[in-house]
């Protein structure tokens, strides 16, 4: 049984503007520095979790992200502070006890179009597979279903705006695609969940999470 995460429409702004912002605008350490650019960037899902009832999927339905400035960034790889990760996990598990983690998002930098297409760079990496189940063993043991999303960001050589699209083929129901002025991107769901095996608890990687934003593609008209 495949599950959904749901997203509400206030965080798709912020899914897409923090990985454009990691993307096209340098980065500096001091005023001095060079800085980079075409960075990875990584945050937190918040919301809350209905388990599945019999023939009805798990869903979980993201209501608030927040981002890791604290992440090292780089070109191919973002690495958040593990620290960081579990201060607000209890700084929310605290003032707002409503909501609860949910999940992680972190984006793919990619030189221009060509390149995403020759190697589907909307797609989790195999580096991603191996780190959500351990992010979801150190920082959220306890939670059944936890949903990653990656945001892919690439140029484009003609500017234009297309309204957001669901993925082709067997990814349809688990992405969107769209462009904006003169970058492209994507949105890709994963997940990662305990299951229990005999006497022990594993937490793994799965490629069964629905993605639906109701109000995505009525934003963009």
């Amino acid at each position: 049984m495949k599950n959904i995460a749901y997203i509400e429409d206030n965080i798709v702004p912020q899914l897409f503007t923090t990985a454009i912002e990691a993307y096209k605008f340098r980065h500096r350490s001091s005023i001095r520095s060079k800085g980079f650019d075409r960075l990875e960037t990584f945050g937190l899902l918040w919301g809350y979790s209905i388990p599945a009832k019999g023939a009805i999927p798990a869903k979980v339905i993201a209501t608030m992200a927040t981002v890791e400035t604290s992440a090292d960034r780089h070109n191919e790889w973002v690495a958040p502070n593990f620290e960081s990760l579990r201060s607000k996990k209890e700084f929310f598990e605290h003032y707002w006890p409503n909501i609860e983690l949910v999940g992680t998002f972190h984006s793919h930098p990619y030189e221009n179009l060509a390149e995403v297409n020759d190697c589907k760079g909307w797609r989790a990496s195999e580096g991603d597979k191996g780190f959500w189940p351990h992010f979801h063993e150190e920082v959220s043991p306890s939670q059944p279903l936890l949903t990653h999303l990656i945001v892919t960001v690439a140029n484009l050589e003609k500017t234009g705006w297309a309204i957001p699209d669901r993925l082709k083929g067997s990814e349809s129901s688990k992405g969107y695609v769209l462009s904006a002025k003169n970058t492209k991107l994507w949105l890709r769901s994963y997940a990662s969940s305990m299951v229990k095996h005999e006497n022990r608890i594993k937490y793994e990687y799965s490629d069964d999470m629905e993605l639906d934003i109701p109000a995505l593609e009525r934003r963009f008209l």
